[in-house]
């Protein structure tokens, strides 16, 4: 073997095991989660029932961090929600064009502390919220960890549509 041969496979070997990369800290965020608290967990769902009683549910976002915080990080959070029909709107003819989908923000800004592993924040539903389709971004540190859409409805009425389409069963 020439003397130029072996540090050139030295080299090739080493270069193929990635030992010159620096190892990559893993992400700041391990989960993060939008839907209803329940027993201990948050159970993510694409349709949430309006429910005004908190005894009964909460829903909210969580984020699970890799590793206690070093320092404080900013969180903000948005709702989009839907905005209500207008009195006037509802009493339209039904051959009216419909009239565009308005929607309104909620949100806030919350900082989550150093050395905090968890990070939980109650959005609870006031009277006069409206059902449909909600929009949910929450943004740490300027970078978007939820941005999603959840359904709102009505449990009652969907539970009775449910049973007309059953025959009333």
């Amino acid at each position: 073997m020439s003397r130029f041969s072996r540090p050139l496979l030295l080299s090739i070997a080493l270069a193929g095991t990635g030992a010159c990369e620096p190892e990559r800290p893993p992400p700041l965020v391990k989960s993060a989660k939008f839907g209803v608290f329940f027993g201990g967990q948050i159970q993510e769902r694409r349709d949430i029932p309006f429910e005004l009683d908190r005894t009964r549910q909460s829903q909210g976002f969580r984020l699970d961090f890799s590793a206690p915080l070093a320092s404080d990080l900013s969180i903000t959070w948005k709702l989009t929600v839907p905005e209500a029909p207008s009195p006037a709107h509802k009493k339209t003819a039904r051959d009216a064009p419909a009239a565009p989908e308005r929607s309104r923000s909620l949100s806030g800004v919350d900082t989550a502390r150093a050395g905090a592993t968890r990070f939980e924040h109650e959005t609870p539903f006031e009277p006069g919220d409206p059902l449909g389709l909600w929009n949910v971004r929450v943004v740490l540190d300027g970078k978007v960890v939820i941005d999603r859409p959840v359904e709102v409805y009505d449990a009652t009425a969907r539970a009775r549509m449910a049973a007309a389409a059953d025959g009333g069963l």
